[in-house]
């Protein structure tokens, strides 16, 4: 066998799983590895506990990426994100109900790892951001060369970058984190897949006891809708962890370009939420040398920004918050 030809054979299979998972539930974990960083630093109270706690630190963001209902998409994120990510821990019981629950509440916009990521999220420049991520998504919209790329995605208005291109390079900036991680823990990738094989199995109860009512309610759905997509939501995102972490547990030039791939599989979806169109003439094939350039900048940025002394901050942070609330078991 040539040399390395083993390593291109498994990309491509990883790449097949990849788009088999985003073509069916139009999702992709973005950050998802820098949270499974983070909470695999905060209990580790053995192996399938900290597994557990791992999942449960990316699971908050099951719904996000419910592109085709974008008002269940807020209204869900804003439930797990601020108003009731409490929720799930009253719920817990057993001892990896209260693990995966502990990840979860770790995760959240208020006390959680996402206040130091996302701040206040303003991306208005009246004030400098006080979000790490934020920030950063910011300063890579200025960038020359990136404004320009958004004006091409009709995302610059009166030269003004609007609000979904903010969330490019927001997006953009958060897979550089991962990536970058990735390449500093090399066992990440691989936990992130095992943490979504072994969650606990209670974990989706959960989850529908903590906002299927308040979810039907909000939009006039009936109990069973609202179970089944609660569930449906956690299912696609659990799957596309695994492979999320098999894309990141590859050498780091597959795993950029696997990402890379995601990101330009997601781009239409992700567009039409904020109610932007591709360009008329733009292909899905074009938008990729663009990405290609985009997660470089992106990957220089955070390098040159301290990424990493950033998501090291945020673990303390995090951990004596959980505390105060009284989040231990």
């Amino acid at each position: 066998m040539k040399r390395g030809y083993g390593k291109k054979l498994l990309a491509i299979a990883i790449g097949v799983i990849l788009a088999t998972f985003i073509f069916a539930s139009q999702a992709f974990a973005w950050g998802s590895a820098t949270h499974a960083y983070i909470d695999d630093r905060l209990g580790k109270q053995g192996p399938l506990r900290n597994l557990n706690e791992i999942y449960g630190g990316m699971a908050p963001d099951v719904f996000n990426y419910l592109f085709g209902n974008p008002d269940w998409l807020e209204y869900l994120y804003t439930q797990t994100h601020y108003d009731n990510y409490l929720a799930l821990w009253k719920e817990a019981h057993t001892i990896l109900e209260k693990a995966v629950v502990f990840g979860f509440v770790s995760h959240n916009g208020m006390s959680g790892a996402d206040l130091t990521a996302h701040g206040s999220y303003d991306y208005k420049l009246e004030t400098k951001p006080t979000g790490w991520v934020i920030a950063n998504a910011v300063e890579m919209s200025k960038i020359q060369v990136v404004k320009d790329s958004l004006m091409k995605l009709g995302l610059v208005q009166d030269d003004l970058v609007l609000v979904a291109g903010y969330e490019l390079c927001h997006t953009f900036v958060e897979s550089a984190v991962d990536l970058l991680l990735a390449r500093h823990d090399r066992s990440l990738g691989g936990k992130i897949s095992a943490a979504a094989l072994t969650r606990a199995r209670e974990f989706p109860d959960l989850l529908v006891k903590s906002y299927a009512r308040g979810f039907a309610k909000e939009f006039g759905l009936n109990h069973a809708t609202a179970v089944r997509t609660i569930r449906s939501a956690e299912n696609e995102f659990r799957r596309n962890m695994v492979s999320y972490g098999l894309a990141l547990a590859q050498e780091p030039d597959v795993a950029k370009e696997l990402i890379v791939e995601q990101l330009v599989d997601l781009a239409p979806a992700f567009l039409a939420s904020y109610g932007v169109s591709l360009p008329n003439g733009t292909e899905i094939d074009d938008l990729k040398p663009v990405a290609d350039a985009l997660i470089e900048i992106a990957i220089t940025l955070c390098e040159d920004g301290d990424y990493l002394r950033a998501v090291e901050r945020t673990i303390p942070f995090v951990s004596k918050n959980l505390a105060k609330m009284g989040i231990s078991y």
